[in-house]
Formats: C-alpha cells, sequence, structure tokens
C-alpha cells in the first residue's frame, strides 16, 4: 500500500516539476526555476540559471540546494545576485552564498550591498525578514 501512494506522489511531484519550476513555502511562498532540477534523499538541487523570487526578495545564481528537513535553501554563483525588498527600502548586490532560512537571509563571500544611498562591503551579512534590519560582520 505504501509503495502505491509513493509511486503516486513521485508522479504527481514530476508533474509539479515540468518546465523546472515549482514553489517552496518556508516563511513565504517563493517560486522557483532552474533549468534542470535534481530529487535526492533530503534535499532537491536546482542547477544553472536559478532565480528565486518572493515579494520580499529576488535571487539569481548557479545551483541552489533545499534541504527538505531544515527548511533551508542555499544558493552558489560566481556570483549570487540579489535584490531586496523590505519597508519600502531596496537593496541590490552580490555575494559567493546566500542561505535563506525561516526568517532570515545570510549572505556571504565579497558581499556587496547598496541603495540608493549607500554601499556595504563585507564576508557576511545577516537580513532579517521580519524586522527589516541589516547585520555587517
Amino acid at each position: 500500500m505504501q509503495k502505491i501512494y509513493l509511486i503516486g506522489f513521485i508522479l504527481s511531484l514530476f508533474n509539479l516539476l515540468d518546465a523546472a519550476e515549482m514553489s517552496i513555502d518556508i516563511s513565504e511562498k517563493i517560486d522557483i526555476s532552474s533549468d534542470n532540477i535534481e530529487i535526492k534523499e533530503g534535499k532537491i538541487e536546482f542547477i544553472d540559471n536559478v532565480i528565486f523570487q518572493s515579494k520580499s526578495y529576488e535571487v539569481s545564481g548557479e545551483v541552489a540546494e533545499y534541504y527538505r528537513d531544515m527548511d533551508i535553501i542555499k544558493i552558489q554563483g560566481s556570483p549570487v545576485e540579489f535584490s531586496i525588498t523590505s519597508e519600502g527600502n531596496n537593496f541590490n548586490g552580490f555575494s559567493n552564498m546566500i542561505l535563506i532560512k525561516k526568517n532570515e537571509i545570510e549572505i556571504s563571500g565579497n558581499v556587496l550591498i547598496e541603495d540608493s544611498s549607500s554601499r556595504i562591503r563585507g564576508e557576511k551579512v545577516k537580513f532579517d525578514i521580519n524586522s527589516g534590519k541589516l547585520q555587517v560582520n
């Protein structure tokens, strides 16, 4: 009986993955597109031309991994490009890696973030989705 449900689930999952697009709800809806998707035990990999979009941010990179058990998305690229909107503020930037967690976005590796009046450089920047605050290390 479990095999029938598993086969049905896998078939429905492949229907969702047609054209390499799907949505995952971590703290808000995220629309994800990429050229290729690989489903592995415990994670889903998005490969080549990866784009993550939500109402708060847009991120593009080369490879992304969604770890199902931890609800974490790791996006890597050279560079990863991103745009974050919070409470009327718009930030754009580049980095080597981004971790998207439940209520936080962690940006690391040669980080550059700009808005209309300032520029921030650092090795690690944390963005709290709920408060809209940036922490630069």
